[in-house]
Formats: C-alpha cells, structure tokens, sequence
C-alpha cells in the first residue's frame, strides 16, 4: 500500500515515519486546493494519514484565521482531493472539551470549549460529507522520551522526569482521569487505522486511574521521587474506546503504557 503521510516530522508523524515505509508530503503550511490537488495526483496514493495540524489551543485562539486554514481547510482540500484513496486524520478529544459526566464519553458525548476543538469538530464534519469511508481520529494527550529532531512538546514524561529533576511542588487530583497516551503505540494503531470502516474513533488509552495515581506509578516504576501534592477537583477528560475496539483496534490503558514507556527506555534505572 502506498502511503502519504502529513506531518511526517511533527510528535506523531515521525513515530510513523520511523514504524513504517511511508511517502513524506511537503509541509502544508498556507497550502491552497491547487496545492493539495498538484500533490495527490504526482504521488496517487492508496492511503493518506493527516496527523498535520495547528494543535495548540493557545496557538489557535491568537491567529483564528491561520489555524482554521490549517485544520479545517486543508482537510477538506484533501477530501477533495483524495480521488479514493482512503483518508485517516487526526481530530482530538478536545471536541469533549465541554462535556461534563462521570463516566467516559462515547463518540456522540460531543462538547466543545475551545475554538481548536470547534475546527476539529467542524473539520470532522466537512471531511466526512465529503467522504463518508473517511476516519477521524480523536488523539489524546500524548508522551514519549525526546526524540531527535522532532519537536518535545510538553508531555507527561517531560512534566514528571522535569519534577523529579527540580523538586518542585506537583499538585494533581485524585479526582481528575484522562487518557494519556504512549505515542508509539499510536503510531502502530495509525498504520492500522486505514482498515477501520469510516466514522469517527476515540483513539487512545482509556484513563484506568487519577492523574495523582499517576505519579504514584512512575515513582514505583523508576524509583524516582516527585514532590507529590494532592489537589481538589480537576475536569475530567476521558473516553470510552469500545468502538475502537470492536472494530478490531485498541490500546493499553494509561497506565499499562506508562509503564511500557518506562520500560522501554529503562526509566528505573534513573531512580537508582
């Protein structure tokens, strides 16, 4: 299967990029229909994964017009475009960023509170009129150990080992869950994803335990210690994955993958 790949030195792009033979896409910065068009009938592939993206909130609300090019636009051009190829991009589980309940949210539980979530949650529905076979990925937060030449944005890893390294006060909630998730796992299930009918997918580890018990966790894996404060409250971000699951994908949980993380790279060996 010939794959083009967006994205492809981005967090996720380049775990793909390393997991499997792929045909890297230009950068789509400011890409217009013309762009896209010219570049899906040079390559002609049988499957696009778009993990391309404006994806910080922040980011978004100071230049609105720039990232709705970015996640909204673009998609659609690939839409377009894609002249039966079969389209995987990344949404987000910020489109729950506004739901309030107390048990995971499925994929109609939709609420959204920030325009980065509004794009995601519009793109979704642009790309899959256009495309009803089209997947939409809903990521989580994702982690892993600084990879070279690829952007370490911050991460659970970065946020406990940079603890664990100052000292400095850590306050998370026992009442606050959500899925985190090891971001070479989701490279794996990536390339799987091309076999999904299509729809939209809560994409990740589903949140097994707190984001305080959490950081219990890394310390009993690494040895490591963290100035580990207790707070009160705290939003909860979490998704039922049975979808994904039942159509043959699937995760580990939290934190079944913090700890192959850890393992992976010898982590406990730093608490020694």
């Amino acid at each position: 299967m010939k794959i083009l790949l967006t994205g492809a030195n981005g967090f996720v792009g380049a775990r793909i990029r390393a997991a499997a033979p792929v045909i890297c896409a230009p950068s789509l910065r400011g890409a217009e229909k013309e762009d896209i068009d010219r570049l899906i009938d040079t390559v002609q592939p049988d499957a696009i994964l778009h993990t391309a993206a404006i994806s910080d909130i922040g980011a978004c609300a100071k230049d609105p017009e720039g990232s709705y090019h970015a996640n909204v636009l673009v998609p659609e051009y690939l839409a377009e475009a894609a002249n039966g190829a079969k389209l995987v991009l990344f949404s987000s589980d910020q489109v729950y960023s506004g739901a309030k309940g107390d048990k995971p949210f499925t994929e109609d539980d939709v609420a959204t509170a920030n325009l980065y979530a509004e794009e995601k949650l519009e793109m979704e529905n642009r790309v899959l009129a256009i495309d009803p076979n089209a997947v939409m990925l809903r990521a989580t937060w994702m982690y892993d150990m600084p990879m070279f030449g690829v952007p370490n944005r911050s991460n659970l890893i970065t946020m406990f080992l940079n603890a664990a390294i100052t000292q400095k006060p850590l306050a998370l909630s026992k009442e606050e869950f959500r899925g985190i998730t090891y971001v070479r796992e989701v490279a794996e299930q990536t390339l799987q994803a091309v076999n999904l009918p299509g729809g939209a997918y809560n994409f990740g580890s589903e949140a097994d335990v707190s984001m305080y018990a959490l950081a219990e966790l890394f310390m009993k894996k690494t040895g490591m210690k963290l100035n580990l404060q207790e707070k009160s409250g705290g939003e909860n971000l979490w998704m039922n994955c049975a979808k994904l699951k039942n159509a043959g994908g699937g995760f580990e949980t939290t934190a079944e993958g913090l700890a192959t993380c850890i393992e992976d790279y010898n982590l406990s060996l730093l608490g020694q």
